[in-house]
């Protein structure tokens, strides 16, 4: 044959399946032989004869196959020289050798080569039910390869979303072992999502309450929420104490039995804070509305008093006793007023506008609300903040609301540890420019000797809805809201305490640039 490829038309029969096959032989009335015996199995084969490995690459390249029959030994190629061509051309096709004279050895060698069957020529009955099997492996090759493309990219999927979600997500054994979580889950606590693999949720993060909910979980396979009632999962430098909603789900064999738990939590810290704001403002309104109508009835009376102490004034002599006591009368009226004024410049409506104050002032103002009461229960009072430090950018009426909440904390430990007089009695009030990272702050300092805070709860102190105050003494916000407060005015609100000695509040706000 002079021709590397060549086709030609065969006897047509009663066929019914299609078959592309490629025949790799330098016979053509062998040729002719094997398409007539894939005829009589009822196939209709569109063929290609080739000769060499270049005729091969070429046809394998050019068209879809489902199947290459081989000579075992042509002029210019073999049997495994052209299974090679096919290997390197990384189609995974049914292979079969078919030749003239194939000895045991020859036969073994082929099929370790990767040959799928081999036939002798002499023998074409085994052709059509060796093809059938080899189209059938085929078909299940590639159902397979199908199957295992469609699970890879189910997986890739999978594995996109889990990485990708914005929910954190934790999926553990039933012993509370973390298998794996999401990279948010690890990122909220400030960590790979390798360290947590192995480890023990609860040795983490003890929670008598929640390990007991994650056992009940396991037990009855029954999911758990908790929408309604988000709990403290963590706490960051960053992002200081955050809340979440969250669920746990039981993963289930086939049998019904629990096999593993996942975790999921939605961040509602945004959430609570808005909440917080909301009970804040409803709180606020209710006392504007109180001082509004208590500053209506003292005004008026009180400007008859002052009014009638001034006609005194005016009608007695100036060096009697009458006259001193007549202004005394206009003097503490005055302070009243001053007093009712400041009650309602506090209570009023919020707004965001800031502008530049001096710590003093607003100290003064916040004094003015609360220093009777505070001399009333026997505290002594010290004060030493210079009224030359430097001026700040703030919302006075804020920054008044958390030197007055700090200071009724004050009031509150020390009539706690002290109910009557005391020599240490008292709370000093200090401020000073210091230093921090190379920032300058004003920092005001509120010590007093009450109770303190115990080292177990110090770093809770600043929740929401935390207090170690009886019912009905305390909603547990002040503090918290304090602290949004200072933050929100780019500074620090920091803690120091000894349980049962001290405690230091201390406020570190940015001056003026």
């Amino acid at each position: 044959m002079s021709s590397e490829n060549s086709t030609f038309r065969i006897p047509q029969s009663a066929f019914t399946k299609p078959l592309h096959v490629l025949i790799i032989e330098d016979s053509e009335d062998d040729a002719v032989l094997l398409l007539r015996g894939l005829q009589r199995g009822g196939y209709d084969p569109v063929f290609e004869r080739v000769e060499t490995p270049e005729a091969m690459k070429d046809a394998l390249g050019g068209k879809q196959w489902d199947i290459v029959i081989s000579d075992y030994v042509l002029p210019r190629f073999s049997g495994l020289a052209a299974l090679d061509v096919l290997k390197k051309s990384g189609l995974d096709l049914p292979f079969i050798i078919v030749s003239g004279n194939i000895g045991e050895d020859i036969a073994v060698e082929t099929m370790k080569a990767g040959a799928h069957d081999y036939i002798i020529k002499g023998n074409l009955k085994r052709l059509i039910p060796a093809v059938e099997r080899e189209l059938r492996e085929a078909e299940i090759r590639r159902e397979r390869q199908l199957d295992r493309k469609k699970l890879i990219e189910t997986s890739e999927l999978l594995e996109n979303i889990f990485s990708n979600i914005y929910i954190l997500i934790a999926y553990m054994d039933t012993k509370f072992n973390f298998i794996r979580v999401n990279p948010l889950y690890a990122k909220a606590d400030g960590r790979e999502p390798e360290f947590f693999v192995g480890k023990n949720h609860f040795d983490l993060y003890p929670n008598k309450e929640n390990e007991e909910i994650f056992r009940k979980v396991v037990i009855t396979g029954e999911p758990y929420f908790t929408y309604a009632k988000p709990f403290q999962y963590a706490e960051h430098q960053d992002r200081g104490v955050t809340y979440w909603d969250w669920s746990l789900q039981p993963v289930k064999d086939n049998g019904g039995d629990v096999h593993g738990l996942v975790l999921s939590l939605i961040d509602v810290t945004e959430k609570i804070k808005l909440q917080s704001k909301a009970m804040q403002n409803a709180h606020l309104a209710a006392l504007g509305e109180l001082a509004a109508g208590v500053a209506h009835e003292i005004n008026n009376p009180l400007n008859g008093i002052i009014n009638y102490a001034q006609i005194l004034v005016n009608k007695i002599a100036k060096e009697s006793r009458e006259n001193e006591i007549a202004s005394r009368i206009i003097k503490e009226g005055g302070r009243i007023t001053n007093i009712v004024r400041s009650l309602l410049s506090f209570a009023r409506k919020r707004t965001e506008e800031k502008g530049i104050y001096t710590i003093s002032g607003i100290l003064s103002d916040a004094m003015l609300l609360t220093a009777t009461q505070i001399l009333k229960d026997n505290i002594k009072l010290k004060v030493n903040v210079p009224d030359n430090l430097p001026e700040i950018f703030a919302n006075a009426q804020q920054i008044q609301q958390v030197f007055l909440n700090i200071m009724n904390n004050s009031r509150y430990a020390l009539n706690e540890k002290y109910p009557g007089p005391h020599e240490d009695k008292i709370l000093e009030i200090s401020g000073e420019t210091v230093t921090i990272e190379g920032r300058q702050y004003i920092k005001t300092i509120f010590y007093d000797r009450g109770t303190g805070i115990s080292a177990d709860i110090i770093d809770k102190i600043i929740n929401p809805f935390f207090t170690t105050k009886p019912g009905g003494k305390g909603t547990g916000l002040g503090l918290s809201i304090s602290h949004g407060i200072i933050r929100d005015h780019d500074g620090h609100l920091r803690i120091e305490s000894v349980n049962g000695e001290f405690t230091k509040m201390i406020v570190e706000l940015p001056p003026v640039m």
